[in-house]
C-alpha cells in the first residue's frame, strides 16, 4: 500500500510541474455607435501568461460594409513598465483600389489586423493607448470593435 501511495505521489508531482503552454490572449473594446472620437483615446492592458515569454502584438479593427474608407490612420502608444513611451503611427489597410474588403469577415462585418510589436516582453508593452488619427475627421463611423491580440513566440 505504500509503495502505491508513493507512486501516486510521484505522477502527481510529475504532471503538476509540467509547464502550462502558453495562451494567445484577446480584448476588443465597442466602439459607440454615434463614432470613434478623434479625442477619445482606447486603452488597453495586454494579458500575459509568462513575464519572462516574448509576445508579438497585433492590433485588430472589425468594421461594418458602411465603413467609407479604404484605409485607417491610427496613433499608438506603448507604454513600458518604467513609464517610457514609444509611439507608433499605423496605417490599415482595409479595402483595395476598387472598394474589395481585404481581412476576414462574414455579412456586413469585417476584420483586418496589423501586426505592431514583434517579440517584446510584458514589461515593454503594460499598457497600449490607441487613438483614431484619421486626417480631417472628427468622428469615424461604422467601426464596431477596436482590440488587442498578444501571441506567445518561440525564441
Amino acid at each position: 500500500m505504500t509503495l502505491v501511495v508513493v507512486i501516486a505521489a510521484a505522477m502527481f508531482l510529475t504532471v503538476s510541474c509540467q509547464r502550462k503552454p502558453l495562451q494567445t490572449h484577446a480584448g476588443f473594446v465597442h466602439l459607440p455607435t454615434e463614432g470613434w472620437q478623434r479625442t477619445m483615446p482606447l486603452t488597453f492592458m495586454p494579458e500575459y501568461d509568462d513575464s519572462a515569454a516574448y509576445y508579438d502584438i497585433t492590433l485588430a479593427v472589425r468594421h461594418t460594409a458602411s465603413y467609407r474608407y479604404r484605409n485607417l490612420s491610427l496613433v499608438v502608444d506603448v507604454i513600458a513598465a518604467d513609464s517610457t513611451v514609444d509611439r507608433h503611427n499605423i496605417e490599415m489597410s482595409l479595402a483595395d483600389e476598387y472598394g474589395n474588403w481585404s481581412g476576414g469577415g462574414f455579412g456586413t462585418l469585417y476584420q483586418a489586423v496589423k501586426p505592431i510589436l514583434k517579440g517584446v516582453q510584458p514589461h515593454q508593452a503594460r499598457t497600449v493607448v490607441v487613438w483614431q488619427a484619421m486626417s480631417g475627421i472628427d468622428t469615424l463611423k461604422n467601426l464596431e470593435n477596436l482590440g488587442l491580440i498578444a501571441r506567445p513566440v518561440n525564441r
